[in-house]
């Protein structure tokens, strides 16, 4: 099974070209916007991409795995293994901040002498980070959003097949992120359309009420026998409420022709019993 080039002997380059400029990728309005719209940056963890860095320890065979996001001034990791209590780091070029900007794997396979990291707090600290591989997470719509990364504090190689296993690691990260959008705007469009029903009632209810009152108040008043919201056909229901408009127009109507109106026609208000035109209605 072949192997990735070693960058203790080769050119580092050779197998891994260089990504983007990582600043300008990093501040790339079309990119910083595709990464909110995931809404995953400081989301409470959910399990729901561990799954993911624990198969990519496991596949590289290293000690510490990361899925992460990479925000304009920091990457953040949606999820850990191996590396508890850690949830962000910094953007400096030559590890995540580099490789999520890559077009296919990016491979460290010794840190300490690798000219694209020898300087990484990283690689200097207390982590004493040695081997590094990541593979980009990449939307449907080509937008680079962060990493699925293996590292180890050892200097190691990655075969051809494992370092393809990292990439659909990625890939379905992207995945699940679009699963987990679809998600929240499902349940988002859900509570837009109860609140919707529940003003609905709210408003059918208070109608009914006043309509309820209209048409005690309107008992004793002088009205004709039989509905005039009919139309052309007519209805021979009981006239019972008196509607009017901002016109000055009046009516008598039946409550399923009022209510009808009413929700129907803009400018539609129950008259008081006393009402001929606006200029009761302006007087209220």
């Amino acid at each position: 099974m072949s192997t990735t080039a070693d960058s203790t002997t080769t050119d580092p380059t050779a197998t891994n070209p260089s990504p983007a400029d990582p600043v300008a990728a990093l501040r790339d309005p079309a990119r910083v916007a595709a990464v909110r719209r995931y809404e995953i940056l400081d989301a409470p963890t959910d399990g729901a991409f561990d799954e993911f860095a624990a198969a990519a320890a496991a596949v590289c065979g290293t000690p510490i795995a990361t899925v992460s996001i990479v925000d304009t001034d920091r990457v953040w990791f949606a999820a850990t293994h191996g590396l508890d209590g850690v949830t962000q780091v910094g953007t400096e070029p030559g590890l995540c901040a580099s490789a999520f900007c890559a077009e296919g794997p990016y491979v460290i396979n010794d840190a300490a002498v690798d000219p694209r990291t020898l300087e990484h707090p990283l690689v200097r600290g207390e982590l004493g980070l040695r081997f590094y591989a990541a593979a980009p997470i990449i939307t449907a719509d080509g937008h680079h959003l962060g990493t699925v990364t293996a590292i180890d504090s050892a200097p190691r190689q990655l075969t051809d097949a494992q370092t393809a296993v990292l990439g659909h690691l990625a890939a379905l990260v992207a995945r699940q992120l679009e699963l987990r959008l679809a998600a929240l705007t499902a349940v988002r469009a859900e509570r837009h359309l109860r609140a919707e029903a529940e003003q609905r009632a709210a408003a059918a209810a208070e109608l009914a009420a006043r309509m309820r009152a209209a048409t005690a108040a309107h008992a004793t008043a002088a009205h004709p026998e039989h509905c005039q919201l009919g139309g052309t056909s007519g209805c021979t229901a009981p006239a019972e409420l008196k509607i009017a408009d901002a016109w000055g127009d009046s009516a008598w109507g039946c409550t399923p022709h009022v209510e009808e109106a009413i929700v129907n026609v803009r400018s539609v208000f129950i008259a008081s019993e006393e009402l001929g035109g606006l200029a009761a209605y302006l007087n209220r």
